[in-house]
């Protein structure tokens, strides 16, 4: 029963977590004209803290210090709103967001059963996270044990919400990934053009297709596989609404990346290279400049950190040496691509994409700015496939072996690039002109 209070405040804290400091009321409106959208609106204060929490990572500040001004913030403003207007509660009794708080209720229950790290997860990342759960900060990770250079962002969240939590079990700030996780999915799905039974079916099937118990066990694969979704998303809107919060929101998401896992800066680097690619195609080419520009800026500084105080290694030991005989080659192409097959068997959310590939390759008459992010999309996709042609080259020759490399990582990596692709799931789907 306690472990049950225990789970219910959990998502109590993440909920409070997400209606602050921006009031959902008056955000849509009045603060940044930002869409109406009941789960963006959700997203973007996670994103404030989110950013907030990751600058107080660099001082001495106690993140229980936070934690206690941000709740009692949270909470006593939203009950000022509750009791001074009547509809305040309705938008969060519909079911869309009964089906949601079921999915966190359920999948909470589903980890508790077998709350084990992974080895990656027991290894290195659990050390990250336990030392905020100490109150230690960036600055005191190089002696922690595991691999100190691997970015720091998820086992903040992950320490924090350990941390503070109504018990303080590990697995607990761990829940916040099944949070963002469920947010992104229903967030884009509410981009679904048809009727709620139908968003319901589309993101309940994307859910049974991409949702992976062992990647909750201290991966950070889901956070980018989030955070992906929400770039891809927000730039899919940037490009349909023109307004620039859009673009902001998708600045941040992106750039937020490299923070979790080191090959972060290559999906950045990717979706830079792509805007590059397209820039005759965006009507306001010097803010999509100014997008490059500032991220370069940022991944330059956060490489700065990384190597200044952690001492950096991007490579894991890779190597470039182009001199290999005709037969190693061939072996290399069949594996990475065994692996492919492989990989996308294992995460079906591939076939999903695959099909709005194909759907959208059929249908004749395509709004101009559906076409543009489709372009982005296949420009994206065919340099993801050279990235990993690249990162499994590299290793073609170390210790480990091709193959080590390619089972134990490459449908992780599969995985979270399929975030930043389920747009074309959803402009698939609003482009087919059968009524449901």
């Amino acid at each position: 029963m306690i472990e049950v209070i225990s789970l219910l405040s959990t998502l109590f804290i993440f909920f409070l977590f997400s209606i602050f400091p921006l009031q959902i009321q008056f955000s849509g409106e009045r603060i940044f004209k930002y869409e109406k959208n009941f789960y963006d609106i959700l997203f973007l204060n996670i994103l404030i803290n989110i950013i907030i929490l990751l600058f107080i990572s660099f001082t001495k500040i106690d993140l229980f210090y936070y934690f206690i001004c941000f709740i009692f913030c949270a909470f006593f403003s939203n009950i000022f709103f509750i009791i001074k207007s009547k509809n305040f509660l309705r938008r969060y009794f519909n079911i869309s967001f009964i089906f949601f708080i079921l999915f966190n209720i359920i999948i909470f229950f589903d980890l508790t059963q077998d709350p084990t790290l992974s080895w990656d997860g027991q290894k290195n990342w659990f050390y990250k996270a336990q030392s905020f759960f100490y109150g230690y900060n960036f600055f005191d990770l190089n002696e922690m044990e595991g691999v100190n250079y691997y970015p720091h962002l998820g086992t903040l969240l992950w320490g924090f919400f350990w941390k503070n939590s109504f018990l303080q079990y590990e697995y607990i700030g761990r829940f916040f990934y099944v949070f963002i996780y469920l947010l992104s999915i229903f967030s884009i799905c509410d981009q679904i053009n048809k009727k709620e039974h139908v968003r319901i079916l589309v993101l309940t099937a994307i859910i049974l297709v991409s949702y992976d118990n062992f990647l909750f066990k201290g991966y950070q694969e889901t956070l980018i596989f989030s955070l992906l979704v929400f770039a891809s998303k927000n730039f899919y809107k940037y490009i349909t609404k023109q307004n620039n919060i859009f673009l902001i929101v998708s600045f941040i998401c992106i750039n937020l990346v490299p923070w979790v896992k080191n090959e972060g800066y290559l999906f950045l680097i990717i979706f830079n290279a792509s805007l590059l690619f397209m820039i005759k195609s965006f009507h306001k080419k010097q803010q999509i400049i100014l997008f490059i520009v500032f991220s370069a800026i940022l991944l330059i500084i956060k490489n700065y950190l990384f190597y200044k105080f952690l001492g950096i290694n991007l490579f894991h030991g890779g190597n470039l040496d182009l001199l290999i005989s005709f037969s190693d080659f061939s072996q290399y192409l069949l594996s990475v691509s065994l692996g492919f097959v492989v990989a996308i068997l294992k995460y079906k959310i591939w076939i999903f994409i695959l099909l709005g590939f194909y759907i959208l390759s059929k249908i004749k008459k395509i709004q101009i700015k559906d076409i543009i992010m489709i372009n982005f999309l296949k420009i994206n996709l065919f340099l993801y496939f050279c990235l990993i042609l690249g990162i499994y080259f590299s290793v073609i020759n170390h210790i480990y072996g091709i193959n080590w490399w390619i089972d134990n990582s490459l449908d992780r990596i599969i995985y979270q690039i399929s975030g930043f692709f389920i747009i074309y799931i959803i402009i698939a789907i609003n482009n087919i002109k059968n009524k449901f």
